[in-house]
């Protein structure tokens, strides 16, 4: 689940567009919202996760925080028109997601209940729950964060954000719960995951990035990123034939691009404050939502230069890419005060046309 972690961020993202916009100079103006297809999709979207082999785009949605209303909603979109082909109801809000296309199974991250749904795409039905956070006090419950799913080794890690934070490991043949990785430091966030290679890389709140091995989940390294400053990182896209990570801290302009096997930065995207981050091998390019700052960026993944970047009417949020690389799919969400009265979009970007 991508969320912004300071209201700080808001009156530090106005002093900083400055620095972008200087940065975008030799630039066109940013490109409207207008110009890409978007459609109104519901209340609380959060996550999005692309079905190559359903032509489906799923959308999670946490419609309601009110006590008696905990159902989530998974919206089903037609990628080519972004229109509703379907709704799926949860027992559960539904935050992060996680797609295994091959065995037909979408993972919901329950953040408030410190659990994982599984959903079968095919049917729309629930599978069943796994309950990662045994606290039976509701104000001690572990919330889940984000999500990663090793295909390869058929593994899904599932952050657990707490002052002594976990990761979450869970079987996906079985879909049990295989182990709980303790020792993950202070509110562990974003998750990416080397299947390759057989590594998983988990961010924190104390500014580290903390690498385990796939096969024992025991801790192979333990960086901290520039430990002269307080870093909350929050979002983590990977670069795996390259060793780089993006990771994103949104209470400062820019992201990091570190060296997976070291620790070091190999450079500083400067730019206004960001939330999520994806990396595209395909178009060696990064994308990056600064929510506040309502704007979207393209920037190219070997210069580091800024292609392009988008204005939008809402706060951009989760991105999702599709199969072929071409099309970039974005979460755009109501402000708080319109949150619970007006609906979500989602924006379709044909990075072909940028």
């Amino acid at each position: 689940m991508k969320f912004s972690r300071s209201p700080s961020t808001k009156i530090l993202s106005a002093l900083t567009l400055t620095l972008l916009m200087t940065a975008l100079s030799t630039h066109a103006a940013p490109r409207p919202q207008s110009d890409f297809m978007t459609a109104t999709t519901g209340p609380g979207i959060y996550e999005l996760a692309y079905d190559a082999t359903q032509n489906s785009l799923f959308a999670a949605s946490a419609p309601s925080f009110e006590k008696d209303k905990t159902n989530g909603l998974v919206y089903r979109l037609d990628p080519q028109t972004l229109k509703t082909t379907g709704t799926l109801t949860t027992s559960r809000r539904a935050f992060a997601t996680a797609l295994d296309e091959e065995n037909h199974t979408l993972y919901l991250g329950n953040t408030l209940e410190g659990s994982v749904t599984l959903l079968d795409t095919r049917s729309g039905k629930e599978i069943k729950t796994l309950q990662l956070s045994q606290a039976s006090n509701p104000k001690e419950i572990v919330h889940t964060r984000e999500m990663a799913l090793d295909k390869v080794h058929q593994r899904l890690y599932v952050s657990g954000v707490a002052k002594e934070g976990v990761v979450w490991v869970i079987d996906t043949r079985t879909n049990t719960l295989l182990t709980t990785v303790e020792n993950m430091g202070k509110w562990p966030t974003g998750l990416a995951v080397n299947s390759e290679k057989g590594l998983v890389y988990v961010i924190n709140g104390s500014g580290e990035l903390v690498t385990l091995n796939g096969k024992d989940n025991a801790i192979v390294s333990r960086h901290v990123i520039e430990g002269d400053k307080n870093h909350f990182f929050l979002n983590i896209a990977l670069d795996s034939k390259n060793n780089r990570a993006f990771i994103t801290d949104p209470d400062l302009p820019n992201i990091l691009v570190v060296d997976t096997n070291t620790g070091k930065i190999i450079h500083s995207i400067n730019n206004v404050n960001s939330l999520a981050v994806l990396y595209n091998a395909k178009r060696d390019e990064i994308y990056i939502t600064h929510r506040n700052a309502k704007l979207v960026s393209i920037v190219d993944g070997t210069s580091y230069r800024l292609k392009s970047y988008i204005a939008t009417t809402l706060l951009p949020n989760s991105l999702a890419l599709a199969a072929n690389g071409s099309e970039l799919f974005v979460s755009l969400k109501q402000g708080e005060k319109e949150m619970s009265k007006l609906p979500d979009e989602v924006m379709k970007i044909d990075l072909e046309k940028i």
